[in-house]
């Protein structure tokens, strides 16, 4: 029972809040209905029992003054007053002699021996008897068992249901007013859940009440350390890359130099190609460290319609120009001439170039790459390839996280950071979808409409 409770307990503070309100009224509604019913019928009870007794003094010297002939003769007994107007009786009245023989009768009274004196209940219905001051005689007032219950009953009603219906009310209109009251709640929850990596911008706090105010203040200047630690991690990636870029490539062009003059088929050659490609590969992954800084910068934040065909026809173009690419890499443009999305251009260009070197990097060589478009905004890019474990699909989005040994581990994370800013999908999929092997990644673009300003084409 307990977890029944449990698992029906709203998890929600404005659902506790409104379900205790509700259960509160309706509680105070039933003590109160309770207290109430209680207090009437005792009234009621008291007030009918003043009628009765009120009746009993006055008919009882009445009925000794206008029949005392008929009372005191000889003639058969009960006499039986039936020369009143036809009528349903509430209260019936019988008129005893002190020896307890029955003398006189309303028509609606049955023939009963005499009870008590004073207020008396027999069989449901409420009885007074009276004598008279002189003690020859003692009436007897009855009301029937129902008669009360039949005028309580609608007074309870009439008393109780407009409580009963302001009640029913207030459990309408207590989750409205909770709900309303713990907007400025939603408001800073939906605020706080919209930042993110790309998004450190401070909350507003002008509208909120008091009480969160204070929270939304402590929350920015959260905000403002974090925002200032991550800008000294970015710069500190982007500025390293950039110096080391330069030393880097004169390097690399020394290497390559120095094997270009040695022989051929001799140790020191092999050792200076070496080295050359230690330092190429080297001068990739400070090209990725400046391309995660600059996505982590928010590079893709500022939208606008662009080209996509435009920009995948040049990076297609220009990565078969590399050795070993050449037909290796295909482009399935699905009969599109253009295709405007909303994107930035270069954040863009940054994210399809990951997905395709990551491809060509670790999928099989002697196999295609292919590249297709839709009409829907949506690049999809496979390559042949061992299946990824689902395990490690889940993270390989993530910063140095990469699969079979080969990379750095950023590529994808450039492209989910991007894809992120734009408000674009990119789902990983292995093995791709209609194969048996290889690993697929998919980016949706957001389409642009016809009243967008107009394109904007790489230079």
């Amino acid at each position: 029972m307990r977890r029944l409770l449990r698992a029906a307990w709203p998890r929600s503070m404005a659902g506790r809040l409104g379900v205790s309100l509700a259960a509160g009224l309706l509680l105070l509604w039933v003590l109160s209905a309770i207290s109430a019913s209680l207090v009437v019928v005792r009234e009621m009870n008291e007030v009918f029992d003043s009628i009765l007794s009120e009746h009993a003094q006055i008919m009882l010297p009445d009925l000794m003054r206008r029949y005392g002939g008929e009372l005191d003769g000889v003639g058969p007994h009960p006499v039986v007053i039936t020369d009143a107007t036809p009528h349903d009786e509430y209260i019936t009245w019988r008129l005893y002699a002190a020896d307890g023989r029955l003398m006189m009768r309303s028509h609606g009274a049955a023939e009963a021996p005499p009870p008590p004196v004073g207020f008396t209940t027999i069989a449901g219905a409420r009885l007074y008897s009276e004598p008279s001051t002189d003690g020859r005689y003692v009436i007897t007032l009855a009301e029937p068992p129902d008669h009360r219950l039949h005028t309580i009953r609608p007074t309870l009603v009439r008393l109780l249901a407009p409580l009963l219906a302001l009640v029913l009310a207030a459990l309408v209109l207590v989750p409205l007013a909770v709900r309303r009251g713990f907007a400025p709640v939603r408001s800073l929850q939906a605020e706080i859940e919209r930042r993110g990596g790309a998004n450190l911008d401070p909350l507003p706090i002008g509208h909120l009440p008091a009480e969160l105010a204070s929270i939304g203040d402590d929350v920015n200047q959260l905000l403002q350390r974090l925002r200032q630690a991550l800008e000294a991690e970015r710069s500190f990636s982007a500025n390293a890359a950039h110096e080391l870029r330069t030393p880097v490539a004169a390097g690399l062009a020394q290497a390559q130099l120095l094997a270009a003059h040695l022989p051929p088929d001799g140790h020191a050659r092999r050792e200076a190609e070496e080295l050359a490609a230690s330092l190429g590969r080297l001068g990739a992954r400070l090209e990725k460290l400046l391309q995660l800084a600059r996505a982590e910068a928010g590079v893709a934040q500022r939208r606008e319609r662009v080209d996509l065909m435009m920009a995948l026809d040049l990076l297609v173009e220009e990565f078969r120009a590399r050795p070993g690419v050449g037909t290796r890499l295909r482009l399935d443009d699905g009969g599109l001439a253009e295709l405007p999305v909303l994107a930035d251009l270069d954040a863009l260009a940054i994210a399809l170039r990951n997905l395709i070197e990551n491809a060509l990097r670790h999928g099989s060589p002697e196999s295609a790459v292919e590249v297709a478009v839709t009409a829907e905004g949506v690049v999809r890019v496979t390559n042949a390839g061992p299946v990824v474990p689902p395990e490690r699909l889940a993270i390989l989005h993530r910063r140095f996280v990469s699969y079979g040994g080969k990379g750095s581990g950023l590529g994808l994370s450039i492209v989910h950071t991007i894809a992120e800013q734009l408000g674009a999908g990119l789902a990983l999929h292995s093995p791709a979808r209609g194969r048996s092997d290889g690993f697929e990644a998919e980016l949706t673009l957001a389409r642009a409409t016809a009243q967008e300003r107009g394109l904007t084409r790489p230079s």
